[in-house]
């Protein structure tokens, strides 16, 4: 390792489901820096056993303190999906027991004030320094403009304004990241079940008001929540999104250029093209000028 390297502060990585985690973990290796992941069961997948790791379960919050310390970790990721677990199946050990009350009261005010509040949490009464995906690897936050052979139409150009619109209305009400419009009519909204589930309703709505495969019309949007924090649970696409976005006759996916992840773009990008679909990173005055 450089002397670079070795000056770098070791780096946790909290990983749910997806490729991202490991991806994180090379890109931090690659800059030299020491990586320790801690899986959470039931989420996290088996690939990130080629780094240094611990397995924990997701009620086992004093466990998991505990070991990223016992590591040396100081700056913390937060990555990879988590479905929503049935708290009476938890098996919360002492110090989530003792951290409910708070954690109670970070969820009325929300997805993100539970986010919030679990990021104070770690830094101010932890010590650790929570960082951004996008700290790490820079390579995986969407760029400007089209990736894929596929280029929105000037009605496609319409429903992804539509979309956006859409999309930061139910941020700023802390409900969901995306939204969907076809020939100018929003025909889904992101809420708890997240974006595959939406993507699951919008395929099994009539032909007559969405796309089809041979005929592909209709945007998926994915935005962060206005004034969320940005180091957690960015807004991230990957190959089961396009696949979805196939499914569901959509022609394309807009996300906000450097203010989405895309899990292996290369992987996406081959998968959008082989099925016929955009994929575009909106600048944020065009975001901005859509606002509500």
């Amino acid at each position: 390792m450089s002397n670079a390297g070795k000056n770098l502060r070791k780096l946790g990585i909290v990983a749910g489901g997806g490729p991202l985690p490991v991806a994180i973990a090379r890109a931090a290796r690659a800059a030299g820096r020491d990586v320790f992941i801690v899986g959470i069961e039931g989420a996290a997948g088996r690939e990130i056993e080629s780094f240094s790791h611990a397995w924990v379960r997701i009620g086992a919050m004093g466990e998991f303190l505990r070991l990223l310390k016992r590591e040396g970790c100081e700056d913390l990721v937060l990555i990879g999906g988590i479905k929503r677990p049935d708290l009476s199946k938890l098996g919360l050990d002492m110090t989530a027991v003792r951290l409910l009350p708070r954690a109670a009261g970070w969820m009325r005010e929300g997805d993100d004030g539970l986010l919030r509040g679990l990021t104070e949490f770690l830094e101010k009464d932890h010590g650790f320094r929570i960082v951004g995906a996008h700290e790490i690897a820079a390579s995986l936050l969407a760029p400007e403009g089209v990736v894929t052979s596929r280029a929105p139409s000037s009605q496609d150009e319409a429903d992804i304004d539509r979309a956006v619109t859409a999309a930061l209305a139910i941020g700023a009400l802390d409900i969901g990241q995306g939204a969907i419009a076809c020939r100018g009519i929003v025909l889904a909204l992101e809420a708890a079940e997240g974006t595959d589930e939406m993507l699951k309703r919008v395929a099994r709505l009539p032909q007559e008001i969405r796309g089809r495969g041979e005929k592909r019309e209709g945007v998926l949007v994915k935005l962060s929540k206005p004034g969320q924090e940005r180091r957690v649970d960015l807004p991230t696409i990957g190959v089961e999104t396009v696949e979805r976005v196939a499914a569901a006759g959509l022609a394309g996916i807009a996300v906000e250029a450097g203010g989405a992840l895309i899990a292996d773009a290369e992987a996406v990008v081959q998968a959008a093209n082989r099925r016929g679909i955009f994929v575009v990173g909106l600048a944020r005055n065009r975001i901005d000028r859509a606002s509500p």
